[in-house]
């Protein structure tokens, strides 16, 4: 995790404590350094001195990392140092029925009864005794914070429905032995209420669906990325780390472009600690082949880019044969039964489950005929059409835009740039050695730079006037960045020093930097809205990206 996360010194104010709370909730919802962010979680020299409302926050984070037994120990701070505090009971009242702790829910609730106003204890009970009375099953969970309005919560459940639709008359229920350190699914022969969705969301049960219906069609399709097996049974290197973190940057984003580009606009899952879904949700039913055609051209156009993480399109099956359901996937939102962690959509920040909820109110289904696949045979020439979010990026900086389709490694640089992640030394060397050679050479590294932690805008300038001689070569960058993709075939030149340039022959004969004079009109203009970008950056009006 980036130094700008790390734990504040004792001088730190409270703005201090919004600023690590939010950098730690960026970095677990992209599965940044989990272990890293539990052990800053874990420090009770920090959250102690937290208001109540940081604690709050701070118990949640340590629920979404996994850190149970921190979370439990923040509540217990919260109780006692601020007991007034409803959210708190409420809070550790829901941990413990996903955890199935009754035990420790039974004391939390005597105690909350010598600390609560009568009406607010009584909530607190009746929640809890409803849900026991409602199901004997030991993984029970007090429902969550009920959302304004009985017709609200209706919408938002049915618009759940609709979106993650699978078999109808079957869906799966997760299941695990916690002894034996073993999980798994068993079928639930009937159709899923809503009922079952609350269930799910509440963490009372988690549930997953088919995703075959029983007519061998399709309304849900997934991209599912996971972490290498490689990745995760062995000590990782900082190298390692640093490639995870530069893949899954990259991945978030041109995945997300290259279907926005075709006319689908996925709705990306952080899924826990080491992977994502991206969730393909169509407006009718389509045939397993489509869906899965479209999902693979966009899988395959970077799977062979990464290998840090591995790729899968779900259903694999074009019709289920015998007596067999098909792939299942664990519906979003919901608690896995063994780690306690929550998944949530990234692209909501807040995580309520309200929140989160109200998120998928504003997405819109896929519409089968509005997809813009080319064919197989016409793809190398069919003209792609951007979609609106990423045309303003290619009109204003075509050289990055196209640098980002024909070059991996620098595009997994770009997107960590637009992501606002720290590079490393490495990193801001290549970014200097290539995209420096361009006419526009300033105004891109200032783009490119300008969200990084340390930005100065003179130091740049300073180090872009230190470049000399020639593009740095494809082997370099490979072997600079770790990288271990093909290289580029450069067939039009004929030459024996490749280097990322050579895709751009409208720049040739810029192998040596011209000096920092402005030479005409368009300079002057690029040095302009350079500098109202640095006034906006510093009055907080930049636009986002």
């Amino acid at each position: 995790m980036s130094e700008t996360a790390s734990v504040p010194s004792k001088q730190s104010t409270a703005i201090d404590y919004t600023l690590i709370v939010s950098r730690l909730r960026a970095e677990i919802l992209h599965g940044k350094d989990i272990e890293r962010c539990k052990e800053i979680l874990s420090q009770q020299n920090v959250w102690r001195k937290m208001p109540a409302e940081g604690l709050l926050q701070w118990a949640s984070l340590c629920q979404m990392a996994g850190a149970i037994d921190t979370a439990s120990a923040v509540y217990d701070h919260l109780h006692r140092h601020h007991p007034e505090r409803v959210e708190a009971w409420k809070g550790h009242i829901e941990l413990l029925n996903i955890l199935g702790k009754r035990q420790e829910l039974v004391q939390v609730l005597a105690a909350a009864k010598g600390s609560l106003p009568e009406a607010a204890y009584r909530s607190c009970a009746e929640q809890v005794q409803s849900e026991n009375a409602a199901s004997d099953d030991p993984d029970m969970d007090a429902a969550s914070a009920p959302f304004t309005g009985l017709r609200q919560r209706q919408a938002f459940i049915e618009r759940y429905m609709s979106l993650f639709s699978g078999r109808e008359d079957c869906f799966a229920r997760q299941w695990v032995n916690k002894e034996e350190q073993k999980a798994g699914y068993y079928p639930v022969r009937r159709p899923m209420e809503p009922t079952d969705v609350e269930d799910h969301l509440a963490g009372r049960m988690t549930y997953g669906i088919y995703l075959m219906r029983s007519d061998a069609t399709v309304k849900t399709a997934v991209i599912d990325i996971d972490l290498a097996q490689a990745f995760r049974t062995t000590t990782l290197s900082a190298a390692d780390v640093t490639r995870i973190k530069r893949e899954r940057d990259w991945l978030l984003r041109r995945l997300q472009e290259l279907s926005l580009e075709v006319g689908m606009k996925p709705i990306i899952e952080f899924s826990g600690s080491k992977g994502f879904h991206f969730w393909y949700c169509f407006e009718t039913p389509v045939s397993p082949t489509f869906a899965r055609g479209a999902l693979e051209s966009i899988r395959k156009a970077v799977a062979a880019d990464v290998n840090a993480f591995k790729l899968e399109v779900f259903p694999k099956q074009d019709q289920l044969s015998g007596k067999g359901l098909g792939n299942l996937v664990k519906l979003p939102l919901g608690v896995h039964r063994s780690s306690g962690k929550r998944s949530v959509f990234i692209g909501c920040t807040d995580t309520s489950t309200e929140a989160q909820l109200r998120y998928l109110m504003g997405i819109q289904p896929i519409g089968p005929a509005h997809i813009a696949l080319p064919k197989e045979a016409d793809q190398a020439k069919a003209p792609v059409v951007l979609h609106p979010k990423l045309e303003q990026w290619a009109k204003e900086y075509p050289e990055l835009y196209r640098l980002e389709q024909v070059c991996t490694p620098i595009s997994m640089l770009i997107a960590s740039c637009r992501n606002k992640a720290a590079l490393s030394m490495r990193e801001e060397q290549v970014l200097f050695q290539t995209v420096g050679f361009f006419r526009r050479k300033k105004t891109l590294l200032h783009v490119l730079l300008a969200d990084q932690p340390e930005y100065n805008p003179h130091l740049v300038d300073f180090k872009l006037s230190r470049v000399r001689g020639t593009p740095l070569g494809c082997k370099r960058i490979h072997s600079l960045l770790g990288y271990t993709g093909d290289f580029c075939r450069f067939e039009h030149v004929q030459t024996e020093y490749a280097h990322p340039l050579l895709h751009f022959p409208e720049e040739a004969g810029l192998q040596e930097p011209k000096s920092e004079k402005i030479e005409n009109a368009a300079d002057a203009i690029d040095n302009l809205k350079q500098a109202i970008r640095i006034v906006e950056r510093f009055l907080g009006l930049e636009r986002p990206p």
